[in-house]
């Protein structure tokens, strides 16, 4: 049985206090769901420990990484500011469906497990890199 706690995700994320814990449970009783459909149910059933771990750790890097896109989605969080010569931006090259490439880690951790037809729907892809001599 795969199991995300609350505590193991705002470790991952570094978070302190108790602001986020009713959004985190809310997201874990969300998705914890649909990542277990996705994995093959054999694959759950097997008794080994290390498996089981494997599949805990990734679920934990699928989640914490949806939050953490949560996070970067507030208001505020992509702007920069000016204070006469500091200039402070967000970064530039992020994806905002993944800003800490946690999601696109879990699910590469989880892909051999996953359900054949799941692997097409789960599977994050990063974004082929830009042209770097523009910049």
């Amino acid at each position: 049985m795969l199991t995300v706690t609350r505590q193991a995700v705002k470790r991952k994320l570094r978070l302190t206090g108790t602001t986020y814990d009713a959004e985190i449970d809310a997201l874990i009783d969300e998705m914890l769901p649909a990542i277990r459909y996705a994995i093959e149910p054999s694959v759950l059933s097997n008794p080994e420990a290390d498996l089981l771990s494997t599949l805990n750790l990734g679920a934990l890097e699928v989640i914490a990484g949806e939050f953490s896109a949560t996070l970067w989605r507030e208001m505020g969080a992509g702007v920069g500011f000016r204070l006469g010569w500091l200039q402070v931006l967000p970064p530039q090259r992020y994806d905002p469906a993944d800003p800490s490439g946690l999601k696109a880690q879990g699910w590469a951790r989880l892909s051999p497990y996953l359900r054949r037809e799941a692997r097409l729907l789960y599977i994050a892809r990063p974004k082929p890199e830009e042209d770097e001599s523009r910049w």
